[in-house]
Order: structure tokens, then C-alpha cells, then sequence
């Protein structure tokens, strides 16, 4: 499998993580196997690309620096040569530095034999110039010290592979001797020039090794982040395709269970058979709440949540949560108190806060063995302090830091249900890392707890009084159910007859769109995914535009994707999850039908 260099025409490439762990042990001959020698010179030529203008501003400086000095410093019967080659090698330089640092136009190799050659060029006009001049016999003294500027930019400045910069260097340098052994050099000048050279060259070989070395492990890393990230964005993608499939799959039977209870509770009169039926009922709410919890916490883990920010005012929305648990409380013996400033607001997401807030409240109610529970709202600066403060047994230093651990409860060893499965404040915290809410827990044994979060403040406005709620009175209206799962079909219907409503059912969009007629529908009732090419929302829209029905219409889903939220809304629907509660179910389609 070809391990390609990172770009767009590679990204789509699967990556052999174990080949590549393979490879990381050992490339001491610098060489990897066939399928990723060609992704490493891709890489090691884009990195050579990078330093093109560091390389082409000192090669063109010092070119020109010596142009000067040749005028300066040699006769002018000797620089008339000299120059004139040095400006060759010069165009030949630059003509190569572009043609070689071209990345996904030129193959590497011949990129790097481009950049080899101007190097050799280089190095071999340096070497006949010092030897033109001690043929010529100038006063002036020419060294090699030339050569080492040369050697030391193509061993370390090109950022060419070992084996190009190692045979460029060795052929200047043994070019030169050989040139110097040619004109009758003396041996001295030849050995000592010989020596200093071939040292240079050693530690310059042993450097160009190093450096390769050194880019083979940095390309294997790179290499492997990216097959970590690959994988971890797979695994995330799988368990977002897991949790919409277990969300929507486990929440039908739910939703089936809790309508066909409800429809128990109307028409059981027997006390212990009622009685019955609301343990029925209880153990249905425990196991939806169990769920519910479970796919929270994954999907806050997965990213899968967005906090929706607006403003609204703090204290009804506190009462209306305290109203929620009266009776919980009530039946556990816990008085319930609300300390907060009438006109107080908050910018956040309620439905998140929400939950933050009912799951401090559900803990100090199950677990703080407490009589006494209050919420207090402090002004903080530019946030507002929500406290949920208990008088119950208090924690432990050593046990504050347990409770946000997942599957925890310090005081239920039976691990019984009544107390929940241990993810309430583990949730907590996910939510406040997500809306980024400074948090802090006091507590000491015997003298309760208090949990606090400080939420961003907003303007106090007015809210209009909300209408009276609807009496239990008998539904009446003709209401049409599309629903694919006959299970839950059957649910909703036998409910909506219990309740006074005239119901048809269809189990797809096309039976539907065969029977049903312009005016003859008060309210369409539908599942979201459905039988066939249509979705729920797809039928209301069909719908409209043949103008088969244009009232209320309620969308019952298992589906908690922010997609389906969006497009409900911009559709115009109502939208509520499954399982739904009875009651719940029962306020909505009444306020449709009376709307």
C-alpha cells in the first residue's frame, strides 16, 4: 500500500498504521520498503522546496560577493575569465533552483538531480578558479576556504538526500586534489589541503546521514498522526452512527411502552391492578431516564452537542424547575426553597442549564440523605452564581473528587436503581466544560454540599403571562397517524381514540398521499423516518403543495439530530421525542387542535 506524502490527491488513501510501525524500527541503511520510499522523497522534496529562497539569496549573494572580489583583488587579464564564469554557474544555478523546486510538478528524483548538478558546478567553478590562480602566479593568496562554503551548503543549506549531497561533496573535493596534482602543486600544499578537506567531508557525510535519518523518523510520525487522527475521526464517525441508531432504535419501544401503560392507567379501576400499573409506569420512567443518560454522556463525549445561547430570565424558569420536582421531593421527605432576586437574567442555552441544574438537585434528593434543599442566585460581577445547596452528610475531600467520575454513587453499595446509574454529575461536568462555566463544589462531611456554576448575565425583560392550561377534557378533532412501526401505530391509536379523537392511520407516505383529503385532517400526527423515499417532514411538505393538508401537523421522532430540529422548524412543525410522555403528548395535541 502506497504511503503518500499529505496533500488533497493523498488524503483519501488509507494508511497501513502496523506497516508504518514496521518501518519505524529500523531504516538505519536509510532506505524504506517500495510502498513508502516514493511518499518519503515527495516529502523530503517539499521540504526542500521550503528553503528554496534561504538557498537562492545566499547563493546569489555570495556569487555576486565574489564577483566583486575577483574584480577587486585579481588582474584583469584573469577576472575577464573568472567573472565570466562564475555568472554562468550563476544562471545555471538559478536555472536549476527553479526547475528543481517545482513540488507536484517535477518528480523528486529529478529534482534532486537538478540541485545536485548546480551543486557540483558550484563546487567544480570554485576549484578551477583557485587553481586558475596559482597557474596565473597573483600576488594575492587564494585559498580554499571557498570550497568549504560550498561543501557546507551542500551538505547542510540544499536539504538534498545523503547519497546526492555525500557523492556531489566527494566529487568536488577529489576534483580539486586531483586538479592541484595536475598543475604540480607541491606535496605539502596537496596533503595538508587533502586532509582538511576530507575531514570536512567526513563530519559533513556523517551530518548529511543524520539529518536524513532524523527526516525518515519525522516523516514516520507525521505519517502516523495522521493515521491516529484518521482512525480517531472513523471511531468518533462510528460512534455517532451508533448512538443515532441506538437513540432512535431503543426510544421506539419505549415510546410504544409508555402510551400502551397510559392507556392502562384510563382504563384499570381496580386499586392493586392500579397500583400495578403505576409501578409498570414507574419502571418505564426509571428506564427512560437510564437511557437518557447513557446518550447524553456519549454524546456530549463525542462532540455531538451545541449549545443554543439566548437570554432569558432566571426565576420562573427556576420555579418551573423546583415545580418539576415537588413531588419527588415531597415523597423523600426534602423541602424544596428558591433564593433569587426577582429581576435577574442569564445568557446561556436553557435546555443545557437545564439539565446542569436538575441533575445537582436529583443528586442532593437521592444521595445527600438531606431535609433540606435551595437553590440561591447571587450576582458575581458580570455572571450570576447558581448554587444548589444541601443540608445533608457532606463530602470528603477525598470523595469531591470521585462524585464526577462516571458510574459513581458513594451511598448505594446495592447499586439499586431508585438512585439512578451513577452518570448524573459525570454529565454535569461534560456540560460545563462545554459551555465553559466556572464551577466549584464545597462541601465538608456533616455539613452538606454546596455545587455552584457562574453563568454569564443578561438583561431582566418582561415576559407576558402565559395562558391557562388546557382542562383534561375530551379531544375531538379527526387526527391521521403515519407511523411505520406497527407497535407504535397501534400505541397511538388505541390512546387517541381513549381520549376522543377520530384517528386513521397509514403506515407510509404513499398510503397517505392516496387517501387522504383537502380539508378532511385537523391534525397529522407523523413519524419521522418513514417506509420509502419520504421522510416525515418530506410528507408534510408533499402535502402542502398539493394542498391534501395545511393545519397542524406534530413530527414524533427518535431522532435528536440538530438536521431534524433545523428542518422542523423551518418547516413549520411541531417537533417532540420519543419515548414522549403521556401527558406530555396529550397538552400538545390538544393545544394543536384547539389552535
Amino acid at each position: 500500500m502506497s504511503a503518500m506524502s499529505p496533500g488533497p490527491a493523498s488524503s483519501q488513501i488509507p494508511i497501513d498504521e502496523p506497516a508504518l510501525l514496521a518501518q519505524q524500527r529500523s531504516f538505519t541503511n536509510l532506505r524504506f520498503s517500495q510502498g513508502f520510499e516514493p511518499g518519503f522523497q515527495r516529502y523530503l522534496h517539499d521540504k526542500m522546496c521550503n528553503r528554496v529562497w534561504v538557498v537562492a539569496f545566499s547563493c546569489v549573494s555570495f556569487m555576486l560577493l565574489f564577483v566583486w572580489i575577483d574584480l577587486t583583488y585579481l588582474p584583469a587579464y584573469l577576472n575577464r575569465y573568472t567573472v565570466s564564469v562564475r555568472l554562468v554557474v550563476l544562471t545555471i544555478v538559478c536555472i536549476t533552483l527553479w526547475y528543481a523546486n517545482r513540488p507536484n510538478k517535477i518528480a523528486p528524483r529529478r529534482a534532486f538531480a537538478a540541485a545536485w548538478l548546480s551543486y557540483v558546478l558550484s563546487g567544480l567553478m570554485v576549484a578551477m578558479i583557485i587553481v586558475v590562480s596559482r597557474i596565473a602566479d597573483i600576488g594575492v593568496q587564494v585559498t580554499h576556504d571557498g570550497l568549504y562554503l560550498v561543501l557546507l551548503s551542500g551538505f547542510f543549506l540544499l536539504g538534498l538526500p545523503m547519497r546526492y549531497a555525500v557523492t556531489g561533496s566527494w566529487g568536488i573535493v577529489l576534483a580539486y586534489l586531483w586538479a592541484e596534482y595536475m598543475i604540480g602543486s607541491p606535496r605539502s600544499l596537496i596533503i595538508a589541503s587533502g586532509l582538511f578537506l576530507v575531514c570536512f567531508n567526513l563530519i559533513g557525510s556523517l551530518g548529511a546521514y543524520i539529518y536524513e535519518y532524523m527526516m525518515r523518523g519525522a516523516y514516520l510520525n507525521e505519517r502516523l498522526l495522521v493515521a491516529a487522527r484518521a482512525r480517531a475521526e472513523r471511531e468518533s464517525q462510528s460512534k455517532t452512527r451508533f448512538l443515532a441508531t441506538a437513540s432512535h432504535d431503543l426510544r421506539q419501544p419505549l415510546h410504544a411502552m409508555s402510551l400502551f401503560i397510559q392507556h392502562l392507567d384510563e382504563r384499570v379501576i381496580d386499586p392493586p391492578l392500579r397500583l400495578t400499573v403505576k409501578r409498570l409506569a414507574d419502571s418505564t420512567q426509571l428506564l427512560q431516564a437510564m437511557l437518557n443518560s447513557l446518550l447524553d454522556i456519549s454524546r456530549l463525549s463525542v462532540g455531538m452537542v451545541r449549545p443554543q445561547l439566548r437570554a432569558f430570565n432566571l426565576r420562573p424558569w427556576l420555579l418551573r424547575l423546583l415545580a418539576g420536582l415537588e413531588a419527588s421531593a415531597e415523597q423523600r421527605g426534602v423541602r424544596m426553597h428558591l433564593v433569587c432576586p426577582h429581576h435577574s437574567a442569564v445568557y446561556s442555552d436553557p435546555l443545557l442549564l437545564e439539565r446542569l441544574i436538575r441533575n445537582f438537585l436529583n443528586n442532593a434528593l437521592l444521595h445527600a440523605q438531606a431535609t433540606e434543599v435551595r437553590i440561591e442566585v447571587v450576582r458575581v460581577e458580570q455572571r450570576v452564581r447558581l448554587s444548589v445547596v444541601d443540608n445533608g452528610c457532606g463530602l470528603s475531600a477525598a470523595e469531591q473528587e470521585q462524585v464526577f467520575e462516571e458510574f459513581t454513587q458513594l451511598n448505594n453499595p446495592a447499586r439499586t436503581l431508585e438512585k439512578g446509574v451513577g452518570l448524573g454529575l459525570s454529565i454535569c461536568r461534560q456540560l460545563m466544560h462545554l459551555l465553559e462555566y466556572p464551577s466549584g463544589l464545597i462541601s465538608a462531611p456533616g455539613q452538606g454540599s454546596q455545587f455552584w456554576i457562574e453563568v454569564p448575565v443578561a438583561d431582566w425583560t418582561e415576559e407576558l403571562k402565559s395562558a391557562p392550561e388546557h382542562q383534561q377534557t375530551t379531544l375531538l378533532g379527526n387526527v391521521v397517524v403515519i407511523e411505520n412501526d406497527l407497535i407504535n401505530q397501534e400505541a397511538m391509536e388505541t390512546l387517541l381514540r381513549e381520549w376522543g379523537c377520530t384517528v386513521r392511520c397509514y403506515q407510509t407516505p404513499e398510503q397517505a398521499l392516496e387517501n387522504i383529503l383537502p380539508g378532511s385532517v385537523d391534525l397529522l400526527v407523523s413519524d419521522y423516518r418513514l417506509e420509502g423515499s419520504m421522510d416525515g417532514i418530506s410528507l408534510v411538505r408533499t402535502l402542502r403543495e398539493r394542498g391534501l393538508h395545511t393545519g397542524a401537523t406534530l413530527l414524533i421522532t427518535a431522532d435528536t439530530s440538530e438536521e431534524v430540529v433545523e428542518a422542523a422548524r423551518l418547516t413549520d412543525i411541531e417537533l417532540i421525542y420519543k419515548p414522549v410522555l403521556p401527558a406530555r403528548l396529550r397538552r400538545m395535541i390538544q393545544q394543536l387542535l384547539a389552535d
